[in-house]
């Protein structure tokens, strides 16, 4: 009797054991479920995804003395690479050249410090990865009295075409100069960043607005003394990939390869190897500005 009962007891934790097994498997197979599984068949096919981008912008990207493109977002869209499986095809444009590209279908996606915003969004979406902070920056020479953003009203900007810099000078620096009574400054727009800031060492322009993270890079290189401007009334800004409106598949794919790079520490690596940690995303990436907070 009593090895009947034991032979019972036996059988009956089998569907038990069984319901268990199964959900295993269910949790396995949906950990399974990889940045490279979400990636659409075509560009598993294809092992490559074309990504545009403007190589002239240090520390974001750009070709070094050997002549190869580095910087910190080459970093990160090469460990995204790395998770989704695949290469990316790197080509370099100007910068208002990218998203026109990515929404006729030339590139798969974008990548060069682009701001997400509301307007971009009416043709492309973007995932989320980091922010962007501005700065001015004068010769040495001539911005001895220069200390804020009131210091350049009336004075002549300059910015890079398409870039969110642009509308910075005509309106948030352009109002705050108005309400102090001043002049609003002016802005030149220039097809690249290195023509951006030729034009303030050349005299043409005042001052260049641009990104923060740029500084080191902008003193290192810069034919003369260059003076940072901080510039605390510009809010920091989402910085996006950006992608077809249309392939919403391919930037769930990107947005789980960009979990994954920040969980495993890289993000936090490819930061602080760049000295941008105040760039960092310090919350959940997501896609058109899902998850950056509103204060």
């Amino acid at each position: 009797m009593k090895k009947t009962g034991e032979k019972r007891r036996s059988v009956g934790t089998a569907p038990f054991g069984l319901a268990i097994l199964g959900m295993l498997l269910t949790s396995t197979a949906v950990y399974a479920q990889s940045a490279a599984d979400l990636l659409p068949e075509k560009y598993k096919s294809a092992g490559v995804i074309n990504l545009v981008t403007d190589a002239k912008y240090p520390p974001f990207q750009y070709m070094d003395d050997s002549g190869k493109m580095v910087g910190f977002e080459v970093d990160l869209w090469d460990a995204l690479a790395e998770r989704l499986k695949v290469k990316i095809n790197v080509t370099s444009v100007a910068f208002d050249s990218m998203i026109p590209g990515v929404q006729s279908g030339r590139w798969d996606v974008a990548m060069e410090g682009i701001t997400d915003n509301a307007e971009r969004q009416a043709v492309v979406s973007f995932v989320d990865y980091g922010y962007t902070t501005s700065s001015a920056y004068v010769l040495e020479s001539k911005g001895a009295d220069i200390s804020d953003h009131l210091s350049l009203c009336g004075l002549k900007g300059a910015a890079q075409s398409g870039t969110e810099w642009v509308g910075m000078i005509t309106g948030e620096m352009a109002a705050a100069c108005k309400e102090a009574g001043k002049p609003a400054p002016t802005v030149a727009e220039f097809g690249t960043s290195d023509a951006t800031l030729l034009s303030v060492y050349s005299g043409r322009t005042d001052f260049v607005l641009t990104s923060a993270a740029s500084a080191q890079e902008i003193q290192k290189a810069a034919p003369k003394p260059v003076k940072v401007v901080a510039m605390p009334i510009l809010a920091r800004m989402p910085s996006g990939i950006a992608f077809r409106k249309s392939e919403e598949d391919l930037g769930k794919a990107l947005l789980a390869a960009l979990k994954d790079v920040r969980a495993d520490g890289t993000y936090d690596k490819i930061y602080s190897k760049w000295n941008i940690d105040a760039m960092k995303m310090d919350h959940e990436p997501g896609i058109n500005l899902e998850t950056v907070p509103t204060k």
